[in-house]
């Protein structure tokens, strides 16, 4: 089962947080497509899911939506 968060149930800060986590991340992915050596982000890759794993405290699995919209399922990112 997967647990969803909103990110809206957060406060402001962890809201920012959260969303900075999720835009290093995506920017890494595809700065990753791109390059002829990708497997040197994937450590990079790897710290921002964990930080936003960190940020949750949860070790279930998990997605985030902001209000009705998925903007984060860890599933879909599975390069690391």
């Amino acid at each position: 089962m997967v647990k969803i968060f909103d990110i809206n149930d957060f406060d402001e800060r962890k809201q920012f947080e959260i969303k900075l986590q999720i835009a290093l991340l995506n920017n890494t992915l595809k700065i990753r497509e791109n390059s002829k050596n990708p497997e040197k982000y994937d450590e990079y890759i790897g710290e921002r899911k964990d930080k936003i794993r960190g940020l949750l405290n949860t070790t279930a699995k998990f997605a985030i939506k902001d209000h009705d919209k998925i903007i984060y399922d860890p599933e879909l990112v599975n390069l690391v």
